[in-house]
């Protein structure tokens, strides 16, 4: 298994960490194959694992989340936690409402 790290084409070396193969126990083998890196808008990382029992290379690519992609993910996530803030807000209130009529 030859596993390896690409940024914007070029082959990092530097920073990636790797674990010895590993038994699974039940005749398969895994290898854990990490890259730390400092990520720049705009750079593609790509993941190239070359074995014996593949025809070609599988190449898997990562793009680093631009500022505005994070931005509208962070908006979506704070819309979500505000719109659940007043479900509650509002069950409470129409729960309170109905206790009131109940006498």
């Amino acid at each position: 298994v030859k596993v390896q790290w690409f940024r914007n084409g070029q082959e990092e070396t530097a920073g990636v960490v790797s674990t010895p193969l590993i038994r699974n126990g039940d005749w398969t083998y895994q290898v854990l194959v990490m890259l730390e890196m400092n990520l720049q808008r705009g750079d593609v990382y790509t993941c190239r694992v070359e074995h014996s029992s593949l025809q070609s290379p599988i190449l898997v690519e990562w793009r680093a989340q631009s500022e505005s992609a994070q931005s509208k993910m962070l908006s979506g996530v704070g819309g979500f936690v505000l719109g659940l803030i007043f479900l509650g807000l509002g069950l409470f209130i129409r729960h309170r409402s109905q206790k009131g009529l109940v006498r």
